[in-house]
């Protein structure tokens, strides 16, 4: 917490940037609430959680392609490796869920892996509990969800 300002703070410009400093903290704390669910809108009418996907998707610098036809699908991704130290083959955005169904991540990159274990796990529990594999919709809106 900032103190109190006295005469000379004020005169020298530190209680400028104070005011500063405690307005960005005040700017941060504004979508507190509104930012842990995608469908609660804050009061000026935005969806935070969308605006943190976009931004994911746009620092990456990465572009992923799907086109879905009748009895299949194609999904093109870039490979960018990070460090020459990487082994190229073991960069990918590509990630199976199950046999049959895949992923594609453009974003950040332990999110991505976070959310492929996570939906791996769901998979695996559907298929457990009920004995056929998980329908690609089910899986999408527990994604979603």
């Amino acid at each position: 917490r900032l103190g109190p300002l006295c005469s000379s703070q004020r005169r020298s410009g530190i209680a400028a940037r104070r005011t500063q400093g405690s307005q960005e903290r005040m700017a941060r704390g504004s979508s507190a609430g509104y930012d842990r669910h995608i469908t609660i809108f804050s009061p000026e009418g935005r969806l935070y959680q969308v605006e943190y996907a976009f931004k994911a998707i746009k620092t990456s610098g990465l572009t992923s392609v799907g086109v879905r036809g009748a009895d299949s699908c194609v999904v093109l991704t870039q490979r960018k490796v990070p460090d020459k130290l990487y082994d190229p083959e073991s960069v990918t955005n590509m990630y199976a869920i199950t046999p049959n169904i895949g992923l594609v991540m453009t974003g950040i990159v332990p999110d991505a892996r976070a959310s492929v274990k996570k939906l791996r796990e769901e998979a695996a529990k559907f298929k457990f509990n009920n004995g056929y594999d998980i329908p690609v919709s089910y899986l999408a809106k527990r994604a979603a969800d």
